[in-house]
């Protein structure tokens, strides 16, 4: 377990340097230096990581073209091309690590005014990325896609969502993203639909313990067979109002501080808004499915991914520097929280330790 907080330690003191004075060149640098050593560990893992033994024993079986299975077409292809012509599952991670490592970089160095920042952001949340699995390679993929929203390039956009659809079918929510990231609702107006999607999360979730656990067992199980498969179960041993309760913790803390800051920054980075939104979606879609079923919290986690620029750009624009260290301390203290849940969650056997090919 020291291993992850030695990376989380060395994130904080790198991010501390940058948003303190380390300037951009030098910041893109260490950047890309970090973000090479978490792209190592994609693939140089063994027996670490979520769905380790399902992906694992579907690589092996994929020694003929188009077999039939329940993954996605691109990723299904992807794993019989590797296995057919390399055999080697370590050959497989590198590749996949390569493409999600590659796009992740690229667009954290376009939209984040930290991207060391960024990373730690992101290594707190999910791990960086490192243990990816097909979703994770759909999520950068409409990521990056952003900048074609900014760039008002619909069928560049379009065709990044259909490459994530390869992967991972639930990728079909974030068109909404086109015209979710140019709303101009007012902060009152965001503030009625979250509250209003968070009164249905806790409606729902009373209801269906109201109605014991075969009603709402059934819902569940049909559900999470229609979209059937284990990755990203969201501590499915944890029951839903705790769920709901972490999420309230997690994204209203962040909803209320930028909604706070949100013509400041806004003023000067009109993108902002654009992110802004996004996450503000996600927080929506979150509230709204998650007491229906704990799977279809996947169709929020690219929306979740955009709190990766958010937290550098409330830093960016907190310009009393004693305010900007004391708002940098909360931040890390937050981000240490989520990363040990994460961590030391229902699932620390699959972490902890880290495994790799060498032994």
């Amino acid at each position: 377990m020291t291993f992850y907080f030695l990376i989380f330690a060395v994130l904080t003191f790198f991010s501390f340097v940058e948003v303190f004075g380390l300037k951009k060149k030098d910041s893109t640098f260490f950047f890309i230096i970090l973000s090479f050593l978490l792209f190592l560990l994609s693939f140089l893992r063994w027996e670490t990581g979520t769905d380790w033994e399902p992906y694992m024993n579907f690589f092996n079986s994929s020694d003929e073209w188009f077999i039939e299975g329940d993954f996605e077409w691109g990723f299904a292809r992807f794993n019989e091309f590797v296995k057919i012509y390399f055999d080697n599952y370590t050959f497989f991670l590198f590749l996949l690590g390569a493409i999600i490592f590659y796009l992740q970089s690229a667009a954290i160095l376009k939209f984040s005014p930290y991207p060391i920042l960024s990373l730690l952001v992101l290594w707190s949340t999910i791990f960086g990325n490192v243990f990816f699995v097909r979703q994770t390679v759909a999520t950068v993929f409409l990521f990056f896609s952003i900048r074609y929203i900014q760039e008002k390039k619909f069928w560049s956009f379009l065709s990044m969502i259909f490459l994530a659809m390869l992967f991972h079918r639930t990728s079909i929510v974030f068109i909404i993203a086109w015209w979710i990231y140019k709303l101009r609702l007012k902060p009152i107006t965001l503030i009625i639909y979250v509250a209003i999607s968070l009164s249905l999360s806790v409606l729902l979730a009373k209801l269906f313990e109201s109605l014991g656990e075969f009603a709402g067992g059934v819902v569940q199980q049909k559900i999470d067979l229609y979209l059937s498969d284990s990755e990203n179960s969201f501590g499915s041993k944890t029951s839903v109002a705790e769920i709901v309760a972490k999420g309230i913790i997690n994204k209203i803390f962040i909803f209320g501080i930028v909604t706070s800051m949100l013509g400041k920054i806004t003023n000067k980075e009109p993108e902002f808004r654009g992110y802004f939104n996004l996450y503000w979606a996600g927080i929506v879609i979150y509230f709204s499915v998650v007491s229906i079923s704990i799977v279809l919290v996947r169709f929020a986690l690219v929306y979740d991914m955009v709190l990766i620029i958010i937290i550098p750009f409330v830093l960016k624009y907190t310009e009393n520097l004693y305010g900007r260290f004391f708002m940098f301390l909360m931040f890390v203290f937050y981000l240490l929280a989520r990363f040990y849940t994460a961590l030391t969650g229902n699932y620390i056997e699959l972490f902890v330790p880290f495994r790799t090919i060498f032994g």
